[in-house]
């Protein structure tokens, strides 16, 4: 004949009571981390930081809203391809070359012969031509605003 087993209750681990002890050792074991933790947190509300962050939260949305607005906005998108273009121009520009250039830049005055002969190369007067048509679109950037136009309208 079959035996009657005891019925247990089963009560899983308090993890509430775990907590409370884990907090209670934290302050110990991480005496040093609480306590430049605290200091962040006072000077944060010294500068103002907390409010501001405070601020943003509440308006939440709206801020958001006029971020996207500022982002997407055509001076915005110009300014974003003009820093791409000169970043690819950047990259192009070999280090060591450069570092070459600058450093013998300061030791000897070229005479105005070597610099002139210098200034007849393709890759010189193809800089040249570059320089002088960024300065044309300043130029033309610079009148229309004067006359209160869009730039391309004139």
């Amino acid at each position: 004949m079959a035996i009657a087993v005891d019925f247990r209750e089963f009560t899983p681990r308090n993890s509430r009571n775990d907590l409370i002890r884990r907090v209670e050792q934290a302050p110990v074991e991480h005496a040093e981390a609480v306590l430049a933790a605290y200091d962040l947190l006072q000077r944060l509300h010294e500068k103002g930081t907390i409010d501001l962050l405070n601020g943003l939260l509440s308006a939440g949305d709206t801020v958001v809203e006029r971020v996207v607005d500022l982002i997407s906005s055509r001076e915005m998108v110009t300014a974003l391809r003009m820093a791409l273009t000169f970043s690819n121009l950047l990259n192009s520009i070999n280090p060591d070359e450069l570092h070459t250039v600058i450093s013998n830049a300061g030791k000897e005055t070229p005479s105005l012969f070597a610099i002139g002969k210098q200034a007849t190369s393709k890759d010189a007067r193809r800089g040249m031509a570059a320089a002088v048509s960024l300065l044309e679109l300043l130029g033309k950037a610079l009148h229309s605003q004067q006359l209160g136009s869009k730039p391309g309208e004139i």
